[in-house]
């Protein structure tokens, strides 16, 4: 039932006289009170995307919705009215389909499967009851090696004493209001990855701090060189995702200008952090890179780092400091 919801949310969205491109995404390309609509010419311009890389459309060909209700009560709310709800959003973008026959002119329809899993619970605390609530949700492809859309959200909402009795009610809304959100936000990123590589790079300036992971994941993925800078600029994020996802992007990018900035913020007391910079800037390499896994190797108090700098630098072939004495 779940299948046929999605399906028909699909056929509604996509009927005679009706358009793709609707809904969350009219509010992040343009539309009412934002940027002008692109000419035709131009669209046909955007869609064409990179030479080296084709156009891709998840064939949704399974959505699995997994819900953990608490013992006190249920959710008035059926897996039904998700999967629809799931499939009007997605339904407005390119990046999904259906079924193959729906994949748009120029694109390979790649088969997938959306799965959610949603737990809530009613909790009381100093202030009062409420209802929270948490979904999980990703595009799981069923051939060949991509990278893995994901979105998690947490969401509340207060419970008032004179409203015990809705808590079903409620909880419905609060679990169809974060279904909703989880499925822009995998939107979001799904139409990120099927996009070129000045689409990613301008994404890492996003106000969303998830966006701008998933984007560094993709300068990692691609190897994107313009991501470089933008890469080094997200180590001083307040979000550790961020963090660590930039750090990613700069060892997979392996350029040596990124090992004097790496061991300058490198924190000797954190270890945990330290063993990060270790591994990056061995991965890396370079002379500089040497010096400091040598430095690291030949100073630090703690043995199990001084052995993972040395371990760095025999990766590197740079060894030259003396074994640990047993």
């Amino acid at each position: 039932m779940t299948r046929l919801a999605f399906l028909l949310a699909f056929s509604v969205a996509v009927a005679p006289g009706c358009k793709r491109g609707g809904g969350a995404r009219a509010a992040r390309d343009g539309g009412p009170g934002g940027a002008p609509a692109a000419t035709a010419a131009e669209a046909a311009k955007a869609d064409a995307g990179p030479a080296r890389r084709g156009l891709e459309t998840a064939v949704i060909g399974d959505l699995a919705i997994r819900r953990v209700d608490p013992a006190a009560f249920k959710a008035a709310l059926k897996d039904e009215d998700l999967a629809g709800a799931i499939g009007s959003v997605l339904s407005g973008s390119k990046g999904f389909a259906a079924s193959e026959s729906e994949v748009p002119d120029g694109r390979t329809g790649v088969p997938a499967r959306i799965a959610v899993t949603i737990t809530y619970d009613q909790v009381n605390a100093p202030k009062g009851r409420s209802i929270v609530c948490t979904v999980e949700a990703a595009i799981e492809w069923q051939r060949g090696q991509r990278l893995t859309p994901r979105e998690n959200v947490l969401a509340e909402r207060p419970l008032p004493a004179a409203d015990g009795k809705r808590a079903p009610v409620i909880a419905a809304e609060l679990i169809t209001q974060s279904v909703i959100e989880a499925a822009q936000g995998l939107r979001v990123k799904e139409e990120l990855r099927q996009g070129d590589d000045a689409a990613v790079i301008r994404a890492l300036d996003d106000p969303d701090p998830d966006v701008v992971l998933w984007s560094l994941e993709l300068v990692a993925e691609r190897r994107l060189a313009a991501g470089f800078d933008p890469a080094l600029a997200h180590l001083r994020s307040k979000d550790a995702g961020v963090r660590a996802a930039g750090l990613r992007a700069l060892v997979a990018l392996r350029d040596p200008r990124a090992v004097a900035p790496l061991a300058k913020m490198a924190n000797f007391s954190n270890s945990e952090e330290l063993k990060m910079v270790i591994e990056a800037v061995s991965a890396i390499g370079g002379d500089e890179a040497a010096e400091f896994l040598e430095y690291v190797a030949t100073g630090h108090s703690d043995a199990d780092l001084r052995s993972r700098a040395r371990e760095g630098l025999e990766r590197i072939g740079r060894r030259r400091s003396p074994p640990e004495p047993k």
